[in-house]
C-alpha cells in the first residue's frame, strides 16, 4: 500500500477583486468575525490600556448572568449609596437613597454610560464596590480575557485597572450569545431618568447599518474608545477600538472598520459535515470502493483574495484494506490559505465493508502478486 497524495485546488466561484489595505488612527483595534471568532484585522490588540467606561460591559455581563441564573429580576430595587451618588463622570442622576430599579439602573449603565449607576448596581448585587470587581475579574478569567484587570465596575481611572481591545471583544461577543434576550437593551437610542432625558452615547446606532451595541468610553489616558458591533443579514461583525484623538474620530473608524469587514471579507463554507472527498478503493472487501467523508463543517471567513486560489489536498493509504469501519477515519483533507493557519479535517468512511472470504483471499492476493490487480478489476 501506499499513501496517496492528491493535490488541487479548491475554486470557490467568486470574481476576483483587489482587497485594498486597511488601517486605522486608533492606537488600538480589532475586527472580529462573531460566528467564527476569526481575527480579520488587528493592531496592538493584545496591549494593556485603560478600558474607561467599556468596562461597564462586564459589569452589566455580572448583572446579565445573575438575571438568568438566578431569581434576581429587573424588577428588584436598589438603594442608592452616598458613594453612587457622589460619583463623577457621565450619569444618571440618580439621588441617594432612592430606591431604583435594576432595569432602570441598567438602561443608566448602557445608554447613558452612567458611573453612579455602575455603583449603586454593583453595591446591590455584591455589597461593594470591591467584592463586584472581584466577580468581575471571576468572569474575566472564564472567559479567556488573559489581559485584564477590573478595579471598579465603571471605568473610573484608577492604577491597574485594564483590559486590552481583544479581550473586549471577547466580552462583547460572550453578552451576545450568552444573553440574545437582554443584549436588546444596548440598542436603546434614548432613557429619561429624573425627568432627565440622554441619548445613547454609541452614535453608530443612527448611522451605521445594521449596528445594535455596545459600549463607549473615554479616559484622557485611554482617549476615545468603543466596543461597537453590526449584523447584516445572517452576519455579525464585532469592531473594539481604542486611543481616537476626538468623539468624531471614535466614530469613523470604528464605522469605516465594520463597513470594510462587510465589503471586502465573507463567510464562506469550505466543507460540509458528511461531504464525500474521495472515493477509495478497498482491498479484498465486499464492495470495490468507498467514499470518504468529512468529519465536520469547516467554516472560514476570508478576503477575496483568499477566496481566488485556496490549496488542497487529501492523504489516504491506498487501496483501503478492508474491514472498513464506518465513522473510522481512513484519511485527511488539508487546507491551506494565505495568513491563515492550516486546517485540517479527518475523511471517515460513510459506510461499513465487509472482508471476502478467505478463498477470495487467496485468488486475490495472487491476482495482485502475479497482475498487479485488484479481484474487482
Amino acid at each position: 500500500m501506499k499513501i496517496l497524495i492528491i493535490t488541487y485546488i479548491l475554486s470557490i466561484f467568486f470574481i476576483s477583486k483587489n482587497l485594498f489595505a486597511i488601517d486605522t488612527k486608533a492606537d488600538q483595534a480589532i475586527v472580529m468575525d462573531f460566528d467564527t471568532s476569526e481575527i480579520l484585522f488587528e493592531k496592538n490588540s493584545n496591549s494593556k490600556t485603560p478600558p474607561a467606561s467599556m468596562t461597564k460591559i462586564m459589569t452589566v455581563y455580572a448583572a446579565f448572568d445573575r438575571l438568568k441564573n438566578t431569581d434576581l429580576s429587573i424588577t428588584n430595587e436598589c438603594i442608592v449609596s452616598a458613594k453612587a451618588y457622589k460619583m463623577g463622570g457621565s450619569r444618571t442622576f440618580l439621588e441617594i437613597d432612592d430606591k431604583v430599579s435594576i432595569d432602570d439602573l441598567l438602561k443608566g449603565i448602557i445608554i447613558q454610560s452612567g458611573n453612579d449607576a455602575s455603583v449603586a448596581l454593583a453595591e446591590c448585587l455584591a455589597g461593594t464596590e470591591e467584592d463586584f470587581a472581584q466577580l468581575m475579574n471571576v468572569y474575566a478569567k472564564r472567559l479567556g480575557m488573559n489581559n485584564t484587570n477590573f478595579i471598579n465596575s465603571s471605568g473610573w481611572p484608577e492604577d491597574n485597572h485594564y483590559s486590552s481591545v481583544h479581550d473586549l471583544a471577547i466580552l462583547s461577543n460572550a453578552v451576545i450569545k450568552e444573553f440574545p434576550d437582554l443584549y436588546l437593551y444596548f440598542a436603546d437610542k434614548e432613557f429619561t431618568y429624573n425627568d432627565i432625558k440622554q441619548p445613547n452615547r454609541n452614535k453608530l446606532l443612527n448611522s451605521v447599518q445594521g449596528a445594535d451595541g455596545l459600549k463607549t468610553g473615554f479616559t484622557k489616558a485611554s482617549g476615545w474608545g468603543i466596543a461597537a458591533t453590526a449584523k447584516r443579514e445572517d452576519r455579525r461583525i464585532t469592531v473594539v477600538i481604542n486611543g481616537t484623538n476626538s468623539s468624531r474620530s471614535r466614530m469613523n473608524e470604528s464605522a469605516n472598520l465594520i463597513n470594510w469587514a462587510f465589503s471586502q471579507t465573507s463567510q464562506k463554507k469550505l466543507v460540509d459535515d458528511g461531504q464525500v472527498i474521495v472515493e477509495a478503493d478497498v482491498w479484498l472487501g465486499n464492495k470495490p470502493r468507498v467514499n470518504l467523508v468529512s468529519s465536520k463543517k469547516i467554516i472560514s471567513t476570508l478576503s477575496f483574495d483568499q477566496l481566488q486560489l485556496i490549496k488542497s489536498s487529501i492523504e489516504y493509504n491506498k487501496p483501503l484494506e478492508a474491514p472498513i469501519i464506518k465513522g473510522k477515519s481512513y484519511g485527511k483533507l488539508l487546507i491551506e490559505i494565505d495568513g491563515k493557519p492550516n486546517i485540517e479535517v479527518e475523511l471517515v468512511a460513510n459506510e461499513n465493508i465487509g472482508s471476502v472470504n478467505p478463498i477470495f483471499r487467496i485468488f486475490a492476493g495472487i491476482k495482485y502478486l502475479i497482475f498487479g490487480t485488484s479481484l474487482d478489476d
